[in-house]
């Protein structure tokens, strides 16, 4: 009797370990205050705004976005996908011959990355920065979560690894916006000084709309008297 009981009790003292295992491994959660830290803009009074695309490198978009920003003399900020790099490396190379600057966006692009475990979650970022330090010869230090799904755990995970979470001011991609005379309009709406834009030049076809509403958003706002900088320069902004 007593030796059932012992084994009853070892295998119920088993379990609970596992379940806390479990729960802590899997979805850290800490407080709120992380929220304060994620990065929407910059809080300067300056005309400057960040150009920032998402989900690239793309064999076509982005040498296109690469050479209006030439043409304008713009700068932006590429928050690419580990997997897509190894897929055009070339490209990537370009982007940062040009100037740009390169941030983690995840190796595959999960849909759901706030639903991912730790382990997961770090996956995902540490495959992507082996990508960017073995073509860009250099670290990422911003990450952007895909579709800007974060939450507590995803967050502290990234701060860990040493990123500085970004998300963005406006978005250039909307429902209302189906246009890229729209896209722009939408963008000038909801601009101001410190702004972080989002546009796209991957994953999907319609991202055309993306590179070209880009020259009709930096005529729009230099007409404005604002110019354009990338993330990093932006956060050294006061």
């Amino acid at each position: 009797m007593l030796k059932r009981l012992g084994l009853a009790r070892t295998l119920f003292e088993f379990a609970l370990v596992a379940i806390i295992v479990f729960l802590v491994a899997s979805r850290p959660v800490p407080g709120t205050m992380w929220r304060e830290r994620l990065i929407y803009s910059a809080p300067t009074h300056e005309k400057v705004v960040a150009l920032t695309y998402d989900d690239g490198p793309h064999p076509v978009f982005t040498p296109r976005l690469l050479d209006i920003l030439d043409k304008y003399h713009v700068k932006a900020t590429f928050f690419m996908v580990g997997k897509r790099m190894e897929a055009y490396p070339d490209i990537v190379r370009e982007v940062v011959r040009r100037g740009h600057v390169i941030a983690n966006h995840t190796y595959s692009h999960p849909s759901n990355i706030d639903l991912d475990t730790q382990a997961q979650v770090i996956r995902e970022l540490d495959r992507c920065e082996q990508v960017i330090e073995r073509l860009t010869g250099s670290r990422a230090h911003l990450f952007r979560p895909p579709k800007g799904m974060v939450d507590g755990s995803v967050f502290a995970l990234a701060d860990d690894e040493g990123y500085r979470t970004i998300l963005w001011s406006v978005c250039a991609d909307h429902h209302d916006a189906l246009t890229p005379q729209l896209m722009a309009q939408r963008v000038i709406k909801h601009n101001r000084p410190g702004a972080i834009i989002l546009a796209h030049d991957g994953s999907v076809g319609t991202r055309w709309k993306d590179v070209a509403a880009t020259p009709l958003i930096i005529e729009a706002l230099r007409k404005r008297g604002y110019r354009f900088v990338t993330v990093p320069e932006l956060l050294k902004m006061k």
